[in-house]
């Protein structure tokens, strides 16, 4: 896969996961309204927290090796 693919899969992967993490924003919110549990919903915003991450420093890493 050329670079350039790679870095675009990338970005793709980094702005899935920021509407993702929007949206378990908004399940934990409309959790909470209700008075229900968010226990669960807050393990798994934290892997989704934790995998963003890994999302924006593989972007990052494609980038750097781009401009080199």
């Amino acid at each position: 896969m050329a670079l350039v693919d790679e870095i675009e899969m990338a970005r793709r992967h980094v702005h899935e996961g920021e509407r993702h993490l929007r949206r378990q924003h908004q399940l934990i919110a409309g959790l909470d309204e209700k008075g229900l549990p968010t226990d669960d919903a807050m393990n798994f915003l934290h892997l989704l927290e934790d995998m963003q991450a890994m999302h924006r420093e593989h972007l990052s890493r494609l980038l750097r090796k781009a401009g080199d």
